[in-house]
């Protein structure tokens, strides 16, 4: 009899059912072991990892040490590893940390690049996200950077002053009395419009449109990326066409080239004429000579590049004055100074404005926006001089936390002197060492080597006519009864909602 019955037994439903469940638990966790096998946050083999702790099961809380407080996790590895590279995890996995000694040695290397770099970081194999890889191919940004926008530099001083003049009028009261303004939009407002005059020309400078476009494109990737990141790695081949940043980001992106299209094509048939618009839209197609290259891409990430650096730099250097007012009165007077000598703006009015400079290095010291520069991926293996070995496919970078080490600036390395630079400069050997746009591996706010920043003698000459006009035409104070701080601990934001008092002034000469 029982063994009759044992087939109904087999084939009982609550079997079946209980066969579908195995295999549907075996199916899902073989799925959770891929998805463990390809995470991001997975270290890397052979580099002491600082900021996870005993006891921890995954890699959440050392992110967060990360994000949270990156130079106390600097120094405590550089301290742990004595001076060795190690890695931590960051937003985007596992990152090797090297000291500033060894900068110079990857400065250079072809074996080491930006985009096997930003690959990772910003997830540029999807749409949308991919516009930043595009705007890198080839170089071709930075080639026509350094051929075409420096050289420009002597004649820009003009239109940028002219620019500055307006877009203050716009911005801040006319009133000699008192108001409060949110000054890190009005910053934006500038980096945006006076980028756009100088590489796009003077149409899309004013097209409230564009400049709509430029500014909030930033701050749309950043999210975008995140978006999709916050997937897991095995997903997001599926989903990135549905997450709703990033197709927000890809509409911004066709209005771009809605914009910006038209504009090209007029370059393009001005090309054989003498007195064609010259700006970045020419520039990049001159430099790419026939080979393939998204000129709206470039200019796009220009645009990732430019705004909000230099507008966090701008804020910066205010909100550092406004902690040390003593400043405005001596940068009044060398300005006075120069522009009395030299009658009115000259090529190398700016070059003397050496307080100025100094102001502005050590505000970029003690504010830097980052707390490491020189993002490459390794693309062959190497060993570097101290034995460490980099195995192809690891993301590294130099760390910037000796912008507050003892060794290099003295007792006080978190106290502002704007004249620490200016002191520097006056040592014999030193006069170019220490200007803003300089770069060593004692300091690394522009990074160093080939990849250095193309744009930063353009952004210095840039945010010296915006300090000008904003020391002489307006008077500054704080409002909350200290001066306005960064959002961060390890990386300057400024916080668009801070308010600071302003009033307008009579200058005592006229720019």
């Amino acid at each position: 009899m029982g063994i009759l019955l044992q087939p109904l037994v087999d084939y009982h439903p609550w079997n079946q059912l209980g066969t579908l469940t195995t295999l549907l638990l075996a199916s899902l966790g073989a799925v959770g072991l891929l998805a463990w096998h390809f995470r991001e946050d997975k270290p890397y083999v052979g580099f002491k990892l600082i900021g996870k702790e005993r006891g921890e099961w995954s890699y959440e809380k050392a992110r967060e040490r990360w994000n949270n407080n990156a130079f106390e996790l600097l120094r405590a590895g550089f301290k742990e590893t004595h001076g060795r590279p190690f890695q931590v995890i960051s937003p985007f996995g596992p990152l090797v940390m090297l000291p500033p000694s060894l900068c110079d040695e990857v400065r250079n290397d072809k074996r080491l690049t930006f985009t096997g770099f930003i690959d990772r970081q910003w997830l540029t194999r999807y749409p949308g996200l991919d516009i930043l890889q595009d705007g890198l191919r080839g170089e071709i940004i930075q080639e026509a950077m350094r051929k075409n926008l420096n050289q420009e530099l002597m004649y820009l001083t003009e239109r940028l002053r002219e620019e500055v003049s307006l877009i203050l009028r716009e911005q801040l009261p006319s009133s000699k009395e008192w108001q409060e303004v949110r000054f890190f939009p009005v910053a934006t407002q500038l980096a945006a419009r006076l980028s756009a005059k100088i590489l796009l020309g003077d149409r899309l400078c004013r097209d409230k449109e564009w400049i709509a476009v430029s500014i909030n494109f930033t701050g749309v990737i950043l999210r975008a990326g995140r978006a999709l990141r916050a997937w897991p790695v095995l997903l997001r081949p599926l989903v990135h066409r549905f997450v709703p940043t990033l197709n927000y980001l890809r509409s911004q992106i066709t209005q771009a080239r809605k914009i910006m299209e038209p504009e090209l094509a007029a370059r393009r048939l001005a090309r054989d004429q003498k007195e064609r618009p010259m700006d970045s839209l020419s520039w990049i197609d001159d430099v790419r000579r026939g080979r393939e290259f998204d000129v709206v891409a470039g200019q796009l990430f220009l645009t990732f590049a430019a705004i909000h650096t230099t507008s966090s730099v701008v804020t910066a250097i205010l909100y550092d004055l406004l902690a040390y007012p003593e400043y405005f009165t001596l940068l009044r007077e060398e300005i006075v100074k120069v522009f009395t000598e030299d009658r009115g703006w000259s090529k190398n009015s700016l070059f003397k404005l050496k307080l100025m400079d100094s102001c502005m290095k050590e505000s970029q010291r003690l504010h830097i926006l980052g707390p490491h520069i020189m993002n490459r991926g390794v693309e062959e293996a190497m060993t570097l001089s101290d034995g460490t070995h980099l195995p192809k496919g690891t993301l590294i970078t130099v760390a910037t936390h000796n912008t507050r080490d003892t060794a290099l600036w003295g007792p006080e390395p978190e106290k502002f002197d704007g004249h620490r630079f200016l002191r520097m400069r006056e040592e014999p050997g030193q006069e170019n060492r220490w200007q803003f746009v300089s770069t060593s591996p004692e300091f690394l706010a522009f990074g160093h080597g080939t990849h250095a920043c193309p744009g930063r003698f353009f952004a210095s000459n840039e945010m010296k006519i915006v300090l000008a006009h904003l020391i002489m035409n307006y008077d500054w104070r704080i409002v909350e009864g200290k001066p306005p701080a960064s959002m961060f601990v390890s990386r300057f934001v400024p916080d668009p909602r801070t308010v600071i008092g302003c009033r307008a002034r009579t200058p005592e000469i006229e720019l």
